[in-house]
């Protein structure tokens, strides 16, 4: 297997990632932008590392050019996904990253074009964000094949780290997004809800502006989705009294207290919280003019951070062995839905048809 970079890999998720590949015995190498923080974990690890920013193209594509993908996870990644994803199109290196961020899809799918000509793989969303519910939304898709919805639900009890909290805070000014009809649509937040049985509850939760919401338009071609996430710290009825607030969060001001809160907290979950929470992943696609054609699948997986970790990895490992991808790809377009159940921890508890 030929090399691979790993950039951002100081950052939490990064370095989570960064373990199991030397654990593993893959040929890594870490980057990022802060030699303070770089080199430290590179010695520890024994493992080759390199310093460069993205605001030099040239100073990429050198870097990069000897590999055979980047595994990009320094985000806020709708400032650092489209630097990194051209310089590897530049210099014909996969890309993969971690993102969840739905403007990142956007302009990632709108150069599949440009990434086919030139032989390259633009796999956003290797991660939690957006393997399973991905992969999920293609097995309903598969057993309903003329579904006109699908929602998308998941239930996680596991902290955030900071990068996601900030990757979160950035898109909040934008309000919710649905797929309706095909298109894109914004709305208020903490306002659709729905209630779906998730590791064997009643679970109520809202509609987020969660990836799935464009990516599995791609993987599906279903013109109508939506996607809730059951958040057990938000009980539902206080939604009402906290809606009005959410446009606060288009102030500057607001936005800079709260990065700064942010990074006054824990980085994300301990090893312990990694190794024994788990998540849960619904999805159901039906036909609207025909009540009797529909398909549900509830999936069982690990903890979120380390979901990402194993699929990030496993995702790596695909590419190598798989020849001739290339262009915009889901994770259940390059590697099929059944991918996510080659993960370690992972199962379909629960499949209902008509």
């Amino acid at each position: 297997m030929k090399s691979f970079l790993i950039y951002g890999a100081s950052g939490y998720t990064g370095e989570l990632i960064a373990r199991k590949c030397k654990a593993d015995g893959l040929p890594a190498i870490l980057a990022g932008r802060n030699p303070d923080r770089i080199r430290p974990l590179a010695e520890e690890l024994d493992l080759p590392f390199r310093i460069f920013d993205l605001s030099d193209a040239a100073r990429i594509q050198s870097s990069i050019k000897d590999c055979f993908a980047v595994l990009h996870c320094a985000g806020p990644f709708v400032h650092t996904a489209e630097p990194m994803a051209r310089a590897c199109m530049a210099a014909g290196c996969h890309y993969l990253d971690i993102t969840g961020e739905i403007p990142v899809f956007q302009k990632l799918h709108a150069l599949d074009a440009e990434a086919k000509k030139g032989g390259v793989l633009l796999l956003p969303g290797s991660g939690f964000d957006v393997v399973p519910t991905d992969c999920a939304a293609s097995m309903v898709k598969e057993l309903c094949t003329d579904a006109t919805d699908l929602d998308i639900a998941f239930f996680s009890l596991g902290q955030m780290s900071r990068g996601t909290m900030k990757s979160a805070l950035l898109q909040m000014p934008d309000g919710n997004k649905i797929r309706r009809n095909g298109a894109i649509e914004s709305g208020p937040l903490l306002k659709l809800k729905k209630t779906v049985r998730l590791a064997g509850k009643d679970r109520t939760g809202f509609s987020i502006p969660w990836g799935d919401v464009f990516t599995a338009g791609v993987s599906t071609n279903i013109p109508n989705i939506t996607v809730y996430s059951m958040v057990p710290g938000l009980p539902v009825f206080m939604a009402p009294l906290i809606r009005p607030f959410t446009g606060l969060m288009k102030s500057t001001a607001v936005q800079s207290f709260l990065r700064n809160r942010i990074d006054a907290g824990s980085a994300g979950p301990d090893e312990k919280t990694r190794n024994s929470e788990r998540s849960y992943v619904f999805a159901r696609a039906w036909n609207r003019s025909r009540p009797e054609s529909f398909a549900e699948v509830e999936l069982e997986t690990m903890e979120g951070y380390r979901f990402t970790m194993e699929s990030a990895v496993a995702a790596l490992l695909a590419l190598s062995q798989k020849s001739g991808l290339s262009g915009y790809a889901t994770p259940s377009m390059a590697f099929g839905h059944p991918f996510v159940l080659s993960l370690p921890d992972t199962k379909i508890v629960r499949k209902e048809l008509p």
